[in-house]
């Protein structure tokens, strides 16, 4: 039986949250694995992971785009 997207984000979980974590956003990880925003978000929450909103996802952004060379 082939892997969905679905299995990948659970086999990798500890990948994903350490991603979105360090500010990678959830649309990007959505379509990475080929899942929903909606259900990758769901996912986040059941794992206790704070999920970002989006005034938190701009200000992260804008932060990191400080302190980059």
């Amino acid at each position: 039986m082939p892997r969905t997207g679905r299995d990948h984000v659970h086999t990798d979980k500890s990948t994903v949250v350490a991603r979105y974590r360090a500010g990678e956003t959830l649309k990007a990880l959505a379509a990475e694995y080929h899942v929903s925003d909606a259900w990758l978000k769901k996912q986040l929450t059941r794992w206790d992971v704070p999920v970002r909103d989006v005034r938190a996802a701009r200000l992260l952004r804008a932060q990191q785009q400080r302190n980059q060379p």
